[in-house]
């Protein structure tokens, strides 16, 4: 008989707790999405909020998704999945979810998502998007300020500001999720083909490493 180890027990006891976020959401192209089950199990992933009620904070987190997208090329959609979600179902529409994702050029592996008012609020409070001052929490740039990222598999999440830099919040990704399955033509390739020269920045040091790179 096989025993669990502490850490095995506590990776269970966390795939459990995320599993229970449920939620139906709806992606930018139309199809009707679990949350876990379709979205989150197996995979790697970075989860963020949008709102038309945030002004300016909408456009810096697209922005650095875009980079990121760019940065790591096909990786995207192979090994990691970014996640866009509305703050506010009931004002931003599945149509200008649409729109937005045209606009921030989102390729197949990031998808904007949208569901019924009260899915989304109970899967903000569940993902670390929601504050416990109410006044806080009522102001949508709350929420999107905040990007979390995280591996399913080995149920480790980290959280930071996605107003960051994007060379910082894909430095902080690298340390989390390795290098590989690596993009040939994407930049971050390039930058560790060419860091593996003698010499050369160490993967921690996120100004050398990736500089250059947005």
């Amino acid at each position: 008989m096989s025993v669990a180890t502490p850490a095995a027990s506590a990776v269970a006891k966390a795939r459990r707790l995320v599993a229970k976020v449920g939620s139906s959401l709806v992606t930018n192209d139309g199809r009707d999405v679990r949350f876990y089950d379709d979205l989150v199990k197996d995979r790697k992933v970075v989860l963020t909020f949008v709102s038309s009620r945030a002004p300016g904070f909408p456009s810096t987190v697209t922005r650095n998704l875009a980079a990121l997208q760019r940065l790591f090329g096909a990786r995207i959609g192979r090994d990691m999945f970014l996640y866009s979600i509305a703050r506010d179902p009931e004002r931003d529409s599945p149509a200008m979810l649409r729109d937005w994702a045209v606009w921030s050029g989102a390729g197949p592996g990031w998808k904007f998502l949208t569901g019924r008012p009260a899915d989304v609020e109970r899967l903000r409070g569940a993902l670390g998007f929601a504050s416990d001052d109410p006044a806080q929490d009522a102001r949508p740039a709350y929420a999107v300020g905040l990007l979390r990222y995280g591996s399913e598999p080995e149920m480790r999440w980290a959280h930071c500001q996605s107003q960051a830099k994007a060379r910082v919040l894909a430095h902080a990704m690298l340390l989390d999720f390795g290098t590989g399955p690596a993009d040939p033509g994407s930049p971050i390739f390039k930058a560790f083909v060419k860091g593996s020269a003698p010499g050369a920045a160490p993967v921690w040091n996120c100004r050398l490493l990736l500089s250059g790179l947005g």
